[in-house]
C-alpha cells in the first residue's frame, strides 16, 4: 500500500559535528539546532531583518517562510522538514565529542534540498548554546541509502536522491507506538492524558492532509469520517505516559522561556489495522503532534505479525 504516500518524496540527511570546545548544552538538542539552522538559513536570503516574518511584505515569496518558518496561508502553518537529535541525555560537552542529528525534507524541500545543506555547512561559522561551543561539520550522509553527500570539505551532491517514503507491508491485528522523543498532541491547550486510537489517527490524518497541500501537487482524496469511524474500533489494551516539563529559549517571552509541556512514552492497540498500518508507517517520517520541527512527536512501531508479501 505505499502507493499511496508515492507522490510525497523525502531525504533524510544525518549530519555529525565535532565539537572544537568545551561547554555546557541543553541535554535536549532539538530546540538548539534548529535555531542555528535557522539563523543560518535566514542569513542567506533575509534583508529584513528588523521585520517578523508574519509581519513581512515579502513573506509570500520569501525562501525561509516557505522552507522554514512557515507562518501559514495555504496548508496551514506546516514546515516541510522535521529534526530527530540523535544525541541525548548530554549536557557537558568537550573537544573530540561528536553530535549527530537527522533532518528529513518532504515534497518540494526533499526534491530541492541544496539550500538546506548550505545551511548545515554554515552551523560550523556559529557558537552553539550560551557557551557559544565551536562545532566543525565532519559529514552529511543520506540516512536511508548510507552514501555520503559531504565529507570533510568535499561535497557529493550526485548521491542526493529524494523518495518514496518506505511503506512497510505489514498484516497484524496488534501494534505498540513508542515515542522516541517527547510528544505534544493537544486539544484547545490541553495537554493529552491518554491517546485511544482514533485520535492518534485523526492527528496523522491531520498533518498529511496539510504537508501535502502545502508541499505537492497533489489533491489527498479520503473518507475521514469513515476512517475515523473504523479507528474507533481498534481498542487501547495498555498505555503509559509520563509528564515532561519541558521549555526553550525564546526571545519573544518575557520570561525568555516558552513552556512546552509533553509526555513521553508508548500504547499498545489492538484490532483491525489493516487499512491503518500505511498512514502509521508514513507518520514515523512526518512525526505526529505538535512542534515536530525540533524533533517532537517521533515513534517507533512494534507489530505482533510480519510482513505481507
Amino acid at each position: 500500500m505505499g502507493f499511496l504516500f508515492e507522490y510525497l518524496k523525502v531525504t533524510t540527511l544525518e549530519a555529525v559535528f565535532t565539537a572544537r570546545g568545551a561547554g555546557r548544552l541543553p541535554e535536549y538538542l532539538g530546540s538548539t539546532i534548529r535555531g542555528i539552522l535557522g539563523h543560518c538559513f535566514r542569513d542567506f536570503v533575509c534583508d529584513m531583518r528588523a521585520t517578523k516574518c508574519f509581519a513581512c511584505e515579502k513573506q509570500s515569496g520569501c525562501p525561509y517562510v516557505r522552507n522554514f518558518a512557515n507562518t501559514g496561508g495555504q496548508g496551514g502553518a506546516i514546515n516541510p522538514y522535521v529534526l530527530l537529535p540523535c544525541t541525548q541525555g548530554k549536557t557537558e560537552w568537550k573537544p573530540g565529542d561528536e553530535c549527530r542529528f537527522r533532518l528529513t525534507l518532504f515534497g518540494a524541500a526533499a526534491e530541492s534540498p541544496g539550500i538546506y545543506i548550505d545551511a548545515l555547512l554554515a552551523m560550523e561559522r556559529r557558537g552553539w548554546g550560551v557557551a557559544k561551543i565551536p562545532f566543525a561539520l565532519n559529514r552529511v550522509v543520506d540516512w536511508e541509502t548510507g552514501r555520503l553527500i559531504f565529507g570533510v570539505g568535499r561535497p557529493y551532491l550526485r548521491n542526493l536522491t529524494p523518495h518514496a517514503m518506505e511503506i512497510r507491508p505489514i498484516n497484524a491485528r496488534s501494534v505498540m507506538v513508542s515515542f522516541r522523543t517527547p510528544v505534544r498532541i493537544v486539544a484547545g491547550k490541553t495537554l493529552f492524558t491518554s491517546l485511544p486510537f482514533q485520535e492518534l489517527v485523526r492527528f496523522l490524518m491531520g498533518r498529511f492532509a496539510q504537508m501535502t497541500q502545502a508541499y505537492t501537487d497533489y489533491l489527498m482524496e479520503w473518507d475521514q469520517e469513515e476512517m475515523l469511524r473504523q479507528a474507533a474500533q481498534v481498542k487501547t489494551v495498555a498505555e503509559h505516559w509520563n509528564y515532561l516539563d519541558f521549555s526553550r529559549y525564546s526571545i519573544n517571552s518575557p520570561s525568555g522561556k516558552l513552556e512546552l509541556p509533553a509526555r513521553t512514552g508508548w500504547a499498545l492497540y489492538e484490532g483491525d489495522l489493516g487499512a491503518f498500518v500505511p498512514y502509521l508507517e508514513a507518520g514515523r517520517y512526518l512525526h505526529v503532534g505538535k512542534n515536530t520541527t525540533i524533533g517532537f512527536g517521533r515513534y517507533e512501531l512494534y507489530y505482533d505479525g510480519g510482513f505481507t508479501v
